[in-house]
């Protein structure tokens, strides 16, 4: 994805129309931030703290450690059953326990991840749980469904995320990598991310932007096509479509353009008049906090690349 900043006019108006536009990403920020301080979930206003500096990334890696158990894994937070964009629909009280182990420490990697504090001590542990729940072929196969169908999409949107986020650490194996790898090269085609849905999307993005493969540049050429073409339909939301960049912790991706500035603009059009995003959730306030969240971390990330060209 190749992000643009626009422009096209005067150098002063360029420089007028960017700060009125820093301006409005700044009270979108705060008033995201308010409906945080408004639910429950404690987890997702650290996270806002963090991002907002007014606390220290160590301070989030620190409190998910404290919740590690001895053998590496966390316990299922809010991130996941809160409702995370991508993520099939999972009942914790359903799933045994193994699955919750495994689930609740891919949420805590991936919200370490969005802090970019996966240095921390409890990382390797984590990282070495997860190595040991992978199937022989390759997969994480998570029983999440008695339909055939959708298990073997689930198995493909885990194998992506999993390995996706054990290739962004510095603990990781090569070998359970290039197993994931091979698994879903044998599943992947350009209808998989273009057609079978957002989760496909997610997880292919995921794996071949964090891991080294040799089917990474064709892949990704066709995960940006299918994730502009989503956004410019309106099939995707904007916090939908920067969720991707977001997991994938990348700027770009090959195969997409898009301008920052309508980027920006789309993702604060989404704003809830309460401050949240996911306004049409129906599950309530309490499950648009991720999204929320996600929103955040987005708007943060594009006014950082913003720039106003030379005079």
């Amino acid at each position: 994805m190749i992000l643009d900043t626009g422009g096209g006019g005067s150098g002063d108006d360029d420089a007028a129309f960017i700060e009125a536009l820093r301006h409005r990403a700044a009270d979108a920020l705060e008033r995201a931030y308010r409906f945080l301080e408004t639910q429950p979930d404690a987890w997702a206003l650290l996270r806002a703290q963090v991002l907002c500096q007014a606390r220290p990334a160590a301070d989030l890696a620190r409190k998910l450690g404290e919740t590690a158990r001895p053998d590496g894994s966390l316990p299922l937070g809010t991130l996941i059953s809160g409702g995370e964009v991508g993520f099939p629909p999972l009942d914790p009280a359903a799933l045994d326990e193994d699955t919750v182990a495994v689930l609740g420490t891919l949420e805590g990697m991936l919200v370490a991840g969005d802090a970019r504090a996966l240095q921390a001590d409890w990382v390797e542990p984590a990282v070495r749980f997860l190595e040991a729940h992978q199937s022989e072929d390759g997969a994480y196969r998570l029983p999440v469904s008695s339909d055939l169908a959708a298990q073997a999409e689930a198995d493909v949107f885990f194998t992506g995320m999993i390995a996706g986020i054990l290739g962004r650490t510095p603990v990781s194996k090569i070998a359970p990598l290039e197993a994931a790898g091979a698994f879903l090269a044998e599943r992947f085609s350009p209808d998989a991310v273009e057609h079978d849905g957002y989760a496909a999307l997610l997880a292919y993005a995921h794996f071949y932007t964090n891991v080294p493969d040799e089917e990474a540049d064709q892949a990704l050429q066709w995960c940006g096509r299918a994730l502009e073409k989503g956004f410019r339909s309106r099939h995707l939301d904007a916090v939908s479509t920067l969720r991707v960049l977001l997991t994938c912790d990348a700027q770009a991706m090959p195969g997409a353009t898009f301008d920052i500035v309508e980027l920006l603009e789309r993702l604060m059009e989404e704003q809830a008049g309460d401050g949240g995003f996911a306004e049409l959730s129906l599950g309530g306030p309490e499950t648009r906090t991720s999204q929320t969240v996600d929103a955040m971390i987005a708007i943060v990330r594009l006014c950082a690349v913003l720039d106003v060209e030379p005079d």
